[in-house]
């Protein structure tokens, strides 16, 4: 713990890790984030890179991880050998994760050996890779799996006793969301991340002028609540569902702006400042790690200091997400800023427009400001 001058109690200690696996079979043609198809050797240089970049970050940083999480790109597309080695590298350097470590597993991969493997590297959060079990939507999204194949990998993750989440993209035309909520439930999964299709500059699928239209999005967001809803998964966040006891942790450090260390390339961290960054006022660092090339020829992630009223806003803007809410006393008293005060402003307004509500001291959106809860969120940025 570390107590400023201006009231603000600072926790230092970072207790949640990121890596970001790069690797995929395939690139899918809605994806923008930063992947690649596997190249000789580049795995292992992936690799050493990875373990140069955990010890310098030791070095900087308290890391005593309580959650680990493995995302990509596609985790599961590397062989267990070399996953081990992750776990390793994370373990010699920071020590075991006390609680949850997930890896993101595509369908494909999911071979029972495999799936057993990964249990005996200590990941006890399996999250599967769906996005449909239509098996003519899958291919319009470029998926190489079938619905089948998807339901087999479920099945297996559900037999290791981990928690098994899955992804299902809604919005996409020629979809039967109905149908495929019904199998996602069906399937006996314990949580649920529900993605509306976003189409990315850049992206085959923005190439091709596909499109979603506002109110198609809309009404996959609204149906995706109302059938999980009363099928027993708990919204707790805007696009993610959990059965009781089977929210993600480590997801949840994001929304309560905790304190995570980004590996890999393009991953993003929020970090305690150094000593430097302190002295100039600095009470928290957003860092961007650089894509695949550059990251493995050792460039330095990207970072930008936050001063109170930032990191105040963004301890909103994330908390928003969360059907919990946000506490603006307790953000206030990490952070040395009143945030009722300091966004008094911001928050009467969307109140009168009936965006969000104050219970207490918790701020939280109402149905209405889910539906636009960009817009919302931005008045805290």
């Amino acid at each position: 713990m570390h107590a400023r001058e201006d009231g603000a109690v600072i926790d230092r200690v970072v207790r949640h890790i990121y890596v970001h696996v790069p690797f995929c079979a395939t690139v899918c043609p809605f994806c923008s984030f930063d992947v690649v198809e596997r190249r000789a050797g580049q795995v292992d240089a992936y690799l050493d890179r990875l373990e140069a970049e955990a010890v310098v970050a030791a070095e900087q940083f308290d890391v005593v991880p309580t959650t680990l999480y493995l995302g990509g790109g596609t985790p599961s597309h590397l062989r267990i050998g070399e996953l081990a080695r992750i776990v390793d590298v994370i373990t010699r350097v920071f020590g075991r994760p006390s609680g949850e470590t997930t890896i993101e597993v595509h369908p494909l991969d999911a071979g029972e050996g495999k799936v057993a493997a990964l249990g005996d590297l200590g990941f006890n959060r399996l999250s599967v890779g769906v996005q449909s079990f239509d098996d003519r939507v899958l291919a319009s999204l470029g998926r190489a799996h079938t619905a089948a194949a998807a339901l087999t990998a479920i099945e297996r993750c559900l037999a290791t006793g981990a928690t098994v989440s899955l992804d299902l993209i809604s919005a996409v035309g020629g979809q039967n969301l109905g149908s495929d909520l019904a199998a996602a439930v069906a399937s006996g999964v314990h949580h649920m991340s529900v993605y509306t299709l976003t189409v990315e500059d850049g992206t085959p699928f923005a190439r091709r002028g596909v499109q979603v239209p506002d109110d198609r999005a809309a009404g996959a967001i609204e149906r995706t609540a109302r059938v999980l809803g009363s099928a027993g998964f708990d919204r707790y966040e805007v696009s993610n569902y959990a059965r009781p006891g089977r929210r993600s942790t480590h997801n949840q450090a994001y929304w309560r702006n905790r304190w995570v260390l980004g590996l890999g390339p393009s991953a993003g961290g929020h970090l305690p400042p150094l000593d430097a960054d302190r002295s100039a006022g600095a009470v928290a660092v957003r860092t961007a790690n650089a894509p695949m090339a550059a990251w493995s020829g050792g460039a330095p992630p990207e970072a930008e200091a936050l001063g109170p009223r930032e990191a105040a806003g963004d301890h909103v803007f994330c908390g928003l997400r969360l059907s919990d809410g946000v506490d603006l006393d307790e953000g206030s008293l990490r952070w040395g800023v009143d945030i009722g005060r300091e966004f008094a402003a911001e928050i009467e307004s969307l109140r009168c427009d009936g965006l969000v509500e104050l219970d207490g001291t918790v701020l939280r959106a109402t149905d209405a400001g889910y539906r636009v809860l960009d817009r919302v969120a931005a008045e805290f940025c």
